[in-house]
C-alpha cells in the first residue's frame, strides 16, 4: 500500500514578519520559508525513496492561503499533514532567547492518531543535532483543525535564538531535519527508511541549462545586483558543473564553474534552469 504525505513548508517568501531578527555579520535577516522550503524540498525526494506519495500543498515562494492547503490535502486523500515551521518568541535576540524544538497536534488529539505521529517524529527529531526537546502541544492551528487526516506542525527551531537563527541556512541542518521527519513517518506508517542520497546532493556536479528565453544573467558573486552581474547565457546554454546551492536575499542560487574552471552564480529557479 502506498501512503500520501501531504507536505506543508509553512508561510511564504514574504509573509510579514516571519523572519529572523536582523543578523549584522550577514547583513540581513533570514526569512522563515529560506528553512522551510529547503526541508520540505529533502523531505518530499526521501519520502519517495521510501515508497511513500507526496503532495506539495504549498508549491510556490507566495503565501498559499491556509484554506488552499488544507482543501488540496483533503482532496487528495491524504494519509498525513505534516507542516514544517521554525519559532520565534519576542522577535529579538534580546532577553531570555529560548531555543529548541516543539510538535504540535489539534486539541484533544493527542492521545489519538496525530500524537502517535507526533511522537514518532519527535523522538526522531531528538536524535539530531543538540536543542531543547519542549514536546508535543496542542493548539487550534488552522491546519491541524481544518484537515481531515492526521496533522502533525513541527517548530525546529527557534529564529530569534542567536544560534538556531544560523542554522537557517545550514544546508547540512535542513538535511538532518529532513531525515528526521522521514524517519518519524516512516516509523509511524511501519515502513523502511532506506539511505539515499537528497535531492540537494543529487545537484553536484550535474550541468546546468537555461531554459529561458532570452538572455539569462549569471553573476560574479553571490548577488542579484546588477554590478555583479558577470554575463548572460541564451536558451540550451549553460554551466558544466553546480558546486553547491545557497540561498542569496531569500532566492536560491546555483555556484557553477565554467569549462576553465572559473567560479559564477545563476538562479536556481526552475522556471528559468534545468538540471542535467
Amino acid at each position: 500500500m502506498s501512503f500520501l504525505i501531504a507536505l506543508d513548508d509553512g508561510h511564504g517568501m514574504n509573509t510579514k514578519g516571519k523572519q529572523s531578527p536582523y543578523i549584522l555579520s550577514m547583513n540581513r535577516r533570514i526569512k522563515e520559508n529560506e528553512f522551510n522550503r529547503r526541508v520540505v524540498d529533502e523531505l518530499n525526494v526521501l519520502l519517495k525513496k521510501c515508497g511513500f506519495q507526496t503532495l506539495l500543498v504549498a508549491s510556490t515562494d507566495h503565501d498559499t492561503p491556509l484554506s488552499t492547503r488544507t482543501n488540496r490535502a483533503n482532496r487528495a486523500g491524504a494519509d498525513a499533514y505534516v507542516s514544517i515551521h521554525y519559532n520565534a518568541y519576542d522577535g529579538t535576540f534580546k532577553g531570555p532567547n529560548p531555543g529548541g524544538i516543539e510538535l504540535y497536534v489539534y486539541p484533544g488529539h493527542l492521545n489519538k492518531e496525530a500524537g502517535r505521529l507526533a511522537r514518532s517524529i519527535g523522538a526522531a527529531l531528538k536524535q539530531g543535532t543538540k536543542q531543547n526537546y519542549r514536546g508535543i502541544k496542542e493548539a487550534d492551528f488552522f491546519v491541524l483543525r481544518e484537515t481531515s487526516m492526521p496533522a502533525v506542525l513541527t517548530e525546529c527551531g527557534f529564529m530569534d535564538h542567536p544560534d538556531e537563527a544560523l542554522l537557517m541556512l545550514n544546508p547540512a541542518f535542513h538535511k538532518e531535519t529532513a531525515i528526521e521527519h522521514a524517519k518519524g513517518i516512516c516509523e509511524y506508517f511501519n515502513m523502511n527508511y532506506k539511505e539515499g542520497k537528497s535531492k540537494e546532493a543529487s545537484f553536484k556536479g550535474r550541468r546546468i541549462e537555461s531554459i529561458h528565453e532570452g538572455n539569462l544573467r549569471f553573476y560574479a558573486a553571490p548577488s542579484w545586483k546588477d554590478e555583479d552581474v558577470a554575463g548572460y547565457v541564451q536558451k540550451g546554454i549553460g554551466f558544466p558543473s553546480i558546486i553547491d546551492r545557497l540561498s542569496v536575499n531569500g532566492s536560491d542560487q546555483y555556484k557553477v564553474k565554467n569549462s576553465k574552471g572559473s567560479v559564477f552564480y545563476i538562479t536556481a529557479h526552475e522556471k528559468y534552469v534545468t538540471v542535467k
